[in-house]
């Protein structure tokens, strides 16, 4: 994208390079330890080198170091000995709690002074730093000579924190209003670096250094970022340095638009001139002549309309793929007829650069970079980018990307992928930033382009996609196959339906056939069993009125008591196979009937409570309920071991309840409910559940058993 006048390096990084220096690191620091000294010699002193050379990672080291003072900037110093140079940062030591010097003694240090510092090493922004303990003046002496410009050391780093002498040629200056400064942008050939210089060393107007070759001394510094990589180096000048001009500037020279950076180029500023395609006051314009085009950074904020002559004195900018101007003076010359866009399509561009390139040629007639042009293309993607807006387009076989200062301004809202549109814009090439201290190799093929949108007129809609777009498509799809997976599952849901209806059906005509077959059985019973018991027990009558002696007739009536038992149970047998809901009385009579039948069969005894009256409830509910207490009962009698056991039938609030207490060893509930072939429990469950009657079982061992349950009124 655009580097608009150098708005982010004069702006946020320029004018704050005063203060963010290599040294400029936030990292903590320990307090101090017993950590030997670097390098230290017999009196205890380091030398400034030995802690370049010997820093790295995150190791602290206590330090002690003599020196000058070559530069102040706010609470920090820089430091020089006979060996190197090195920040001290009195800011981070005060947040730090480390400082012990008084900091107004301080701030009071001036260049020039000598001074001893106790502190510790410490990483630091770019290159190591000290966080001092004390800061102590010992005396007042002349300011290192400065080192001997080498371009390699200054812009590889290495003289940093350092006294050095540049020279180079001024491409534009800011003035720092709130520290008193002017901040100049000078070029050394093709590579960029900063000075900033109090206001009263500068003897001329700023705009008179523009253009000029000037030499200056100052302390080499660094812009770094938040890895401690070297961005850019910077000169910080004292009130003492020296800030001359070796070579006032000269004449510009006029350049045709073919000619930008073309042998040969002294770096002075250039003069050309071309009608306006696009404007941008305070940031950028793009001027046209013919088949080629120029980007012209310039912070003039005189408003320009397209077709406006206009003339243009600046540097040439070699940073970008193509060269443009940059640090450019506007002047209007006369007013004109807004340029026709070139008709002409990506795809031909293309074959023009490329061709050139294969031929180590120039593009003939040009090679279209920032000219304005026109070009059908079919919208792909409609997007926010990194300049605000991007219509990523297909002209044919050639992918390239529309871009805009802001989303709205393409409308990109309403462009649907798939539309085929009319491209009016820039085209431009894409290929990153060319640094300047590199060597840019020839490129083997012609870059990709971009285009970029003035207004949203340069979009024009020719014709909206068809609606059957791939999501719409996709959607259809979807719904389809929505409306078959639920057609599958009613008719799956309807097959259950059926296999349910068809079960019932079974059970239905099994019931009936299994009714039919208890009648028959039942019948067959009654015509044989039953009738061969009462024969048996007549049979037992007789006998014992025959037997002589006493115990015969006493053992013949016991066992005739145990028939008569037999038989009734067996007649029971049959009325449940007749009617398996059939019971006689009402709960109350058939509660103390069923009580009196356990007690006959234990010596333990069966207390029957009553606490309701006449209790009507369905056959259905009644043969349940009496099969529970006979189920809680006999269970109490063989697992429980018990001295007695209560039966309680009693009215409530929402109904009745009936409760099969005893007072036996007890058991875990929870256990014996999961263990496997215990059918007791789970069987007065289900009927419970079957009478739609609530079981509670309250139980523990060594303190009995209650059996609830609970029917509803």
């Amino acid at each position: 994208m655009i580097r608009s006048c150098r708005e982010k390096t004069f702006g946020a990084r320029a004018l704050s390079g005063l203060v963010v220096f290599c040294a400029g690191g936030i990292a903590a620091v320990a307090a101090p330890a017993a950590t030997p000294a670097v390098g230290s010699d017999s009196t205890g002193i380091t030398q400034v080198a030995e802690i370049m050379e010997s820093t790295g990672g995150d190791d602290s080291h206590s330090v002690t170091v003599r020196g000058v003072i070559t530069l102040t900037v706010g609470e920090g110093l820089v430091m020089q000995d006979d060996t190197a140079g090195i920040w001290i940062d009195v800011t981070q030591s005060r947040r730090l709690g480390l400082l012990e010097t008084d900091i107004v003694a301080v701030l009071e240090l001036r260049e020039g002074d000598v001074v001893e510092v106790v502190g510790r090493t410490k990483r630091g922004g770019y290159a190591p730093t000290i966080v001092p303990f004390s800061i102590q003046k010992l005396g007042e002496r002349p300011l290192p000579a400065p080192r001997a410009y080498d371009r390699n050391r200054f812009f590889l780093g290495l003289d940093d924190c350092q006294r050095v002498e540049v020279s180079g040629i001024v491409r534009g200056i800011r003035e720092d209003s709130g520290n008193g400064r002017w901040v100049f942008l000078v070029t050394d050939v093709t590579r960029e670096f900063w000075v900033d210089v109090a206001k009263t060393a500068v003897a001329l107007p700023p705009e008179r250094y523009i253009d000029a070759s000037i030499r200056c001394t100052g302390v080499a510094t660094a812009d770094s970022n938040s890895r401690g990589e070297l961005l850019a180096p910077k000169l910080s000048m004292s009130p003492f340095d020296d800030f001359s001009i070796e070579t006032p500037p000269g004449d510009v020279r006029e350049v045709p638009f073919a000619e930008i950076g073309r042998y040969p180029d002294t770096g002075h500023r250039i003069r050309t001139q071309g009608v306006v395609t696009h404007s941008v006051p305070g940031s950028f314009l793009y001027l046209q002549a013919g088949c080629q085009g120029v980007l012209v950074e310039s912070n003039s904020m005189e408003s320009l309309e397209e077709g406006d002559w206009v003339e243009a004195v600046g540097f040439v900018d070699g940073a970008e793929t193509v060269f443009g101007m940059t640090e450019a003076q506007i002047r209007r010359i006369k007013p004109g007829t807004p340029l026709e866009p070139i008709a002409i399509h990506p795809a031909e561009i293309f074959r023009i650069n490329a061709t050139a390139l294969s031929r180590y040629d120039t593009a003939d007639p040009g090679d279209y970079y920032g000219c304005l042009v026109t070009f059908p293309a079919t919208v792909v993607d409609v997007s926010p980018g990194r300049s605000g807006g991007e219509v990523r387009l297909l002209a044919d076989d050639i992918p390239l990307t529309a871009i805009s200062g802001l989303l709205g301004l393409i409308e990109g809202r309403r462009l649907e992928p798939g539309s085929r549109v009319q491209v009016t814009g820039i085209v431009r090439p894409v290929g990153g930033t060319v640094r300047r201290s590199t060597i840019a190799p020839r490129p083997a093929a012609a870059p990709p382009l971009e285009v970029l949108l003035r207004s949203p007129a340069d979009l024009k809609l020719l014709r909206a996609p068809s609606w059957w777009k791939p999501q719409r498509l996709a959607a259809v799809i979807a719904a389809l196959a929505a409306a078959v997976l639920v057609t599958l599952g009613w008719v799956w849901g309807l097959r259950r339906l059926v296999s349910r209806q068809v079960a019932v059906i079974e059970e239905k005509l099994q019931f009936e056939a299994v009714a039919g077959e208890r009648l028959r059985i039942a019948q067959e019973f009654h015509d044989t069993l039953e009738q061969d018991l009462a024969g048996i027990s007549l049979r037992l009558d007789a006998a014992a009125d025959m037997a002589d002696d006493d115990r015969s007739r006493s053992v013949l009536e016991q066992q005739r008591g145990f028939l008569e038992q037999v038989r009734r149970e067996t007649h029971d047998f049959l009325w449940d196979l007749r009617d398996p809901t059939r019971t006689d009385g009402d709960l109350v009579e058939s509660l103390a009937a069923q009580v009196a039948y356990l007690q006959t069969l234990t010596n333990v005894p069966i207390d029957m409570r009553l606490e309701a009256g006449a209790v009507h409830v369905s056959p259905a509910a009644q043969f349940h309920l009496l099969r529970l207490v006979r189920e809680a009962v006999t269970n109490a009698l063989k697992h429980g071991a018990p001295t007695r056991v209560d039966v309680r039938l009693r009215a409530i609030d929402s109904g009745h309840a009936v409760e099969v207490e005893d007072d036996g060893q007890g058991f875990d509930v929870p256990t014996h409910s999961a263990l496997e072939g215990h059918f007791g429990l789970r069987g007065m469950a289900e009927r419970a559940m079957r009478m739609g009657a609530t079981l509670s079982i309250d139980s523990a061992p060594g303190r009995g058993t209650r059996v609830r349950v609970v029917m509803p009124g």
